[in-house]
């Protein structure tokens, strides 16, 4: 099966991971555009952005469930479909919640492909191989966030309504899919002697925990940048969607090229210290920008930003295919999408209040002390480590 598909499974994939971050970033230049057309705040217009991924949280686990029981080739093919149907129909949509309605239907649909992809790629390859394709399907869908915010940009500039235009992509690449995919649950990845409950598979692996909290951590960060910098590029006399979404392709760029040599890093640096690692970048990152007022630091700032965010997910997905059995992939994998979108989702809910008394130079700075608090809890967790380790031995 494998080698019938093998020619075009791969880009089908790939193509496919770059629509996980355009339902959020292809519409982040025109936020602006729409806060002032729907006469609403900032943290409303916030909503608009982060809802899909609230219920992306929501059905991820109910998508990982029938992942496990009926395959991965169906929820991937209809998530696809729905998306381009769904997301298409903000062309139209001139009402807020009607729109909010319509982000919905997005988040489940992305949940559906969301999930697939990641245990496509889990079950298709191994070892080496399994870190460098999941690098690319990282490094796709950053460099998603490079196209896809520029064409939302230059969209945005005719119509803040245009940019939806671009989700009915969606549709015929679901069509395409229908041939270039394979079926990845079958009999040769069911194991023998792991059965059990999803309860006593979170018990044998409580690291699964932490894995989902840098996970949500680094999401919440990502959409700090998407909903925070528009406005407090502002500040800066930048306010042109085209040119905010130049910034935003600045992270994406940073993440992908990252990403890309994923495979090349894991080489050479464990999973632990690159979570290490991400932390300092953001931790540097945010607090430059708080404290610094320059166009360019800024710049730099999200690039590190990107860094961070290029070895931290992949790494992280990797990392819970590793922990546990095939049959219980499609449902762990699902919570690691529900706390990354939750983390998406709760970004502007916690750090929109936070703006109007601390300001937005405040939001920044408040993500950098957290994240530097963070770096040293680690740094400290991993020396206990160690010397325990020389103990044992």
């Amino acid at each position: 099966m494998l080698k019938i598909y093998s020619k075009y499974t791969l880009s089908t994939i790939l193509f496919s991971a770059t629509l996980t971050v355009m339902a959020g970033s292809i519409i982040a230049p025109v936020l602006n555009l729409m806060r002032d057309g729907l006469g609403i705040d900032a943290t409303s217009v916030g909503l608009i952005i982060t809802t899909h991924a609230l219920f992306i949280a929501f059905f991820s686990p109910l998508i990982g469930s029938l992942i496990d029981k009926v395959g991965t080739r169906k929820p991937f093919i209809f998530g696809l479909i729905i998306y381009g149907l769904a997301g298409g129909s903000g062309l139209y949509i001139t009402s807020y919640w009607l729109l909010i309605f319509s982000r919905a239907i997005l988040g489940i649909a992305v949940a559906a492909f969301f999930t697939s992809i990641s245990v496509i790629i889990l079950n298709l390859y191994e070892g080496s191989k399994r870190d460098e394709v999941m690098g690319w399907r990282g490094s796709a869908n950053t460099l998603g966030g490079v196209i896809w915010p520029l064409i939302g940009g230059f969209l945005g500039s005719f119509s803040w309504h245009l940019p939806f235009s671009m989700y009915l992509v969606g549709i015929p690449l679901g069509i395409i899919a229908l041939i270039t995919i394979p079926e990845t649950q079958n009999k040769d990845f069911k194991e023998v002697g792991h059965e059990g409950s999803i309860i006593s598979v979170f018990k044998n692996n409580l690291l699964l925990f932490v894995i989902y909290g840098i996970l949500f951590l680094a999401m919440m960060l990502l959409y700090i940048i998407v909903v925070f910098l528009p406005q407090l590029l502002e500040g800066f006399d930048v306010s042109n969607p085209l040119y905010i979404s130049l910034f935003l392709s600045v992270l994406a760029l940073s993440a992908g090229l990252t990403s890309f040599n994923y495979g090349k890093i894991k080489s050479v640096l464990s999973y632990r210290l690159i979570v290490l690692v991400s932390l300092a970048l953001w931790a540097i990152g945010f607090l430059s920008i708080s404290q610094i007022a320059n166009i360019w630091i800024i710049v730099v700032s999200v690039a590190l930003f990107g860094v961070g965010q290029g070895i931290i997910v992949p790494a992280a997905m990797v990392w819970i295919g590793e922990l546990v059995p095939v049959s219980f992939r499609g449902r762990i994998i699902s919570y690691m999408g529900s706390f990354m979108f939750i983390g998406q989702f709760s970004s502007p809910v916690i750090f929109g209040p936070l703006s109007s008394y601390l300001g937005l130079k405040g939001v920044f700075l408040t993500a950098g002390v957290i994240c530097t608090f963070l770096f040293f809890c680690f740094s400290f967790y991993l020396r206990n480590e160690h010397t325990l380790n020389k103990k044992i031995c």
